[in-house]
């Protein structure tokens, strides 16, 4: 008669009879072998007998191999022609779930470890191989009973927090609309402009970075008119400081698209004032005095067609830009007569030329904001500057 736990496994496992045994052979110099075992019941075992995946039929010396694992089948046919029959004793459920674990056989394992545990429940290696450690008490406590009271849940097979769950979740989330507008937006991009209707009607934030990434890509002007177009629709203030940017690239070969970012960014702000604040301070962060000329001019007519009196105090600091060199000054020397006696006064120190930079740009644009004109004199423009500020009744604000 079968124990209770043979009776379990035949009724769990069924009784299958094994044929032909595949299996891996780990060899002690690190080599692997792998096929079918043509003596898989070798009693006392001195050599295996494979036939290789390849065909071939070679036989080695048990004392090379390190340790085989069955595959997945015949594992299994092998432990249920002969785990239903074991005594149901800890030392045979020991020998049976290290076999299961050797096998890669996890759910048969778990039931020998789980039996265990009913006839001893204080069988410290299987204890620790299912995961209990012992409380201040002394008690055994799962890990899941341990991390359960930490706060910590079961989630895909992983034992995290509900706040790690709920960043992963919005980080899967972002990852998959990232991926969704990376396709959708190449693809509309490719269809231009017949596609022009469906890209305008785009409000998600999350296209943004696709949207971006195609107009960095897109050369033809007529095309990054729309995808700027797109852009600037997204509310989302990134993609709108974004837009206002791209009126300051200096490599933006076609003033036509320059210009329609310009329009774009000011009837936004046309339509949402509170946008106004992001837009100034894009302009603003751009006039430093080490900035290219350019660029600062760029803003600097902008500042003035939308009246971005907040910039008066950068605009004043990069009216004239100062250009500095560093000249190396020749050797200079003079001799006299043919012995070559005579002055020579050796190398000089570099000289440092400046050479002021007036931006004409810039002066436009502060005389079309402030309505006063102390042409390229900083000194004069930040004087007025300074009284504008005392004077509690004067506000440069134009609206």
């Amino acid at each position: 008669m079968f124990r209770t736990f043979s009776l379990i496994c035949i009724l769990s496992f069924g009784m299958l009879l094994p044929t032909a045994s595949a299996a891996v052979l780990f060899l002690k110099d690190g080599g692997t072998v792998e096929g079918e075992v043509l003596n898989p019941d070798e009693i006392s075992r001195k050599t295996y007998r494979i036939r290789t995946t390849d065909g071939l039929e070679i036989t080695l010396d048990a004392r090379l191999v390190d340790r085989e694992q069955r595959r997945e089948r015949d594992a299994l046919l092998e432990y249920n022609a002969k785990a239903p029959f074991t005594d149901n004793t800890v030392e045979n459920h020991h020998f049976w779930a290290k076999w299961c674990g050797e096998q890669q056989l996890p759910d048969q394992a778990k039931v020998h470890w789980q039996q265990i545990l009913e006839l001893d429940p204080d069988h410290r290696d299987t204890r620790i191989v299912l995961g209990y450690t012992k409380d201040k008490t002394g008690d055994w406590v799962s890990s899941q009973d341990r991390l359960g009271n930490k706060g910590y849940v079961q989630d895909k097979g992983r034992w995290r927090t509900q706040y790690q769950i709920e960043v992963e979740n919005i980080l899967d989330n972002r990852e998959k609309e990232a991926r969704y507008w990376r396709d959708t937006i190449r693809d509309l991009s490719r269809k231009l402009p017949q596609s022009e209707a469906d890209l305008l009607t785009i409000r998600d934030p999350a296209a943004f970075a696709a949207l971006r990434d195609a107009l960095l890509a897109e050369t033809n002007p007529r095309y990054q008119v729309i995808l700027l177009r797109t852009l600037v629709r997204l509310p989302y203030d990134g993609a709108f400081q974004f837009v206002v940017g791209w009126s300051l690239r200096t490599e933006e070969t076609s003033e036509d698209v320059r210009q329609v970012s310009i329009e774009e960014v000011q009837k936004r702000i046309r339509e949402f004032p509170e946008a106004r604040r992001s837009m100034i301070a894009v302009y603003r962060d751009s006039l430093r005095p080490t900035t290219h000329p350019e660029i600062i001019g760029l803003a600097a007519k902008v500042l003035g067609d939308i009246g971005g009196v907040e910039a008066v105090p950068e605009l004043i600091e990069v009216l004239v830009q100062v250009r500095t060199e560093v000249i190396q000054t020749p050797q200079q020397g003079q001799s006299f007569g043919s012995g070559g006696s005579g002055i020579n006064w050796g190398a000089q120190p570099p000289k440092t030329i400046t050479t002021p930079l007036p931006n004409q740009a810039v002066l436009s644009a502060l005389q079309k904001l402030t309505r006063v004109n102390f042409g390229f004199n900083q000194a004069a423009w930040r004087d007025w500057y300074r009284q504008t500020q005392r004077v509690p009744t004067f506000n440069l604000r134009r609206d």
